[in-house]
């Protein structure tokens, strides 16, 4: 049976390396997260991202929530919206300050990871941000990113969509962090386990707010970000 030549495999196989180098370096669609998981950073490191400011906003996910570890085991905190009769885009959405969530967030985090490793370490840097007035969403959201991709030492070029399109020429990760697309597929194919807090009452909990990761391996969290696996898509 005849496979071709020897040249032809060759042009192929250089093809293929090409193609996957190229897949490696484009950039990735994915929505605005408040103090992401740490899968969310490993995309926006490893690859970049551009990030979606023209969706509806999309109830009970990342987009306004981070998950830390709490005495009680994983808690969420929620940065409540302003309710509106009306579908919104993200860009629109307010948040609602009339609750005191800020510095709900902050007694959270000092209560969970005082004790951590790193806590004090980074302390000052993290609490002027919950202690600034925010007003909508997605600047929240960005701005949290680019705290911890400053305290990481990772550069953030920021990129925004202009415009809302269903079928992008690039992966596509909008949904990727949405609970039932989650349970599915995971954005990362494996997360090394690293010493939490509570560990003596909860077994380790993957893929929390990059926030457990800084304060529980502080500089280390970079290389630990830069070596997970990304899943395919």
């Amino acid at each position: 049976m005849y496979f071709g030549s020897v040249s032809n495999v060759e042009t192929i196989s250089a093809r293929s390396v090409i193609q996957a180098l190229f897949s490696r370096s484009m950039k990735v669609l994915a929505p605005v997260a408040y103090f992401p998981p740490v899968s969310y950073f490993a995309w926006l490191v490893q690859r970049g991202m551009i990030i979606e400011t023209k969706e509806h906003y999309v109830k009970q996910s990342l987009r306004n929530r981070c998950t830390i570890m709490g005495s009680n085991g994983p808690l969420n905190l929620l940065v409540p919206r302003t309710k509106t009769a009306e579908k919104q885009l993200m860009e629109e959405s307010l948040i609602h300050n009339e609750t005191d969530w800020k510095r709900l967030h902050w007694r959270s985090l000092e209560a969970a990871y005082r004790k951590s490793p790193f806590f004090e370490y980074y302390e000052d840097d993290l609490r002027p941000f919950f202690e600034t007035e925010h007003t909508h969403h997605l600047h929240l959201g960005i701005q949290s990113i680019a705290l911890m991709c400053s305290l990481l030492e990772f550069e953030f070029e920021q990129e925004l969509t202009s415009e809302y399109v269903t079928h992008p020429e690039i992966p596509d990760l909008r949904n990727a962090w949405n609970k039932q697309d989650y349970a599915m597929k995971s954005p990362v194919t494996e997360f090394p386990e690293y010493i939490q807090v509570f560990q003596d009452r909860f077994p380790f909990s993957a893929d929390m707010s990059v926030l457990d990761l800084l304060f529980c391996l502080g500089p280390q969290a970079a290389e630990y970000i830069n070596n997970l696996p990304l899943s395919d898509y």
